[in-house]
């Protein structure tokens, strides 16, 4: 006969025991539905790099998660926005603009999951200007009938917050500079610039001391580009800073797996996080909605002036 003391802990063991099948049967009801995690990156560098990047968090979310990840890339942000809004993807990360377009394009058919914090506890980093460092340009007013890159027009930094800063200063780019192209992404401006191709572009940092994050971090740190190649000769306000959405119609267990996945990832596995946070934070955060309203008011804004010059 068992005594007193044995039945109470037999009676905790199999409560606990209730306890892990409810939390293991709510868990695994969404990785029936979802059996890999589609996950949407923007191109904020080659393909080939992103591969790399991306190679260890493949096995943590397997490990993690219990599911495959299936990494979409594209060529260009427009992708992985199209694919959000066809269902072929259910997770995206992807700049301010890029959310904005993927909101409006959903009707407000996906919502923020996390944000990389910066270091100093801030969610924002900025759009820069740069030139090479042996040019003669010093700032925008000396590049009057030069070449100029933005990266693609689904980009926060690369393209709609500059744009809008830009006009602001009652700069019409199109008129300023004397050509103005898209090169295709960050990647490509910084190595446009550093070629001689372009005579300026804008890029994302989240530091214009250190780079210690961004899009100039990544080059720096692969050996592409040196600090002292190139000079910042304008920088923008804050820009809200890329965010790892998520479809709303998608499960809510789903939706807090994957954000405590996120927001235990620099615990969990630092080498991991810093790849996937494309440099040095202390983690990743909670954010709103509300913070990327502004993007989606100035694409809007974009969009009604567009239809106006027509």
């Amino acid at each position: 006969m068992k005594t007193l003391n044995q039945l109470k802990a037999s009676c905790l063991a199999m409560l606990a025991g209730a306890a892990l099948l409810t939390a293991a049967g709510t868990a695994s009801a969404w990785q029936s539905e979802y059996p890999k995690f589609r996950y949407g990156v923007q191109s904020v560098e080659t393909q080939g790099a992103a591969l790399t990047r991306y190679r260890g968090f493949d096995q943590h979310v397997r490990e993690t998660l219990g599911v495959e990840l299936d990494l979409y890339l594209s060529s260009e942000y427009a992708g992985v926005i199209q694919a959000i809004a066809a269902g072929q993807i259910e997770v995206m990360d992807m700049g301010a603009s890029g959310y904005a377009a993927a909101w409006l394009e959903t009707n407000g058919n996906i919502e923020p999951l996390v944000v990389p914090q910066e270091m100093d506890g801030s969610i924002g980093y900025y759009s820069v200007m740069f030139v090479r460092a042996d040019s003669p340009y010093h700032s925008v007013e000396d590049l009057r009938g030069k070449t100029f890159a933005w990266a693609d027009p689904n980009s926060a930094s690369g393209y709609l917050f500059p744009l809008v800063s830009l006009r602001g200063m009652d700069i019409e780019p199109e008129q300023h500079f004397g050509n103005v192209i898209f090169s295709g992404g960050h990647e490509q401006s910084i190595i446009g610039v550093l070629d001689g191709a372009y005579d300026a572009a804008v890029t994302w940092t989240n530091d214009i001391e250190q780079h210690t994050r961004g899009g100039l971090h990544m080059m720096l740190e692969r050996g592409v580009l040196e600090k002292e190649d190139i000079r910042i000769i304008w920088v923008s306000d804050l820009i809200p800073n890329p965010v790892i959405a998520i479809r709303s119609d998608v499960p809510e267990a789903m939706k807090n797996d994957l954000r405590n996945l996120f927001l235990n990832l620099h615990k969990d596995n630092p080498e991991v996080f810093r790849e996937v946070a494309r440099g040095n934070s202390p983690g990743y955060v909670e954010v709103d909605h509300s913070v990327y309203e502004i993007a989606i008011q100035l694409r809007q804004q974009l969009a009604a002036e567009r239809r106006r010059r027509r």
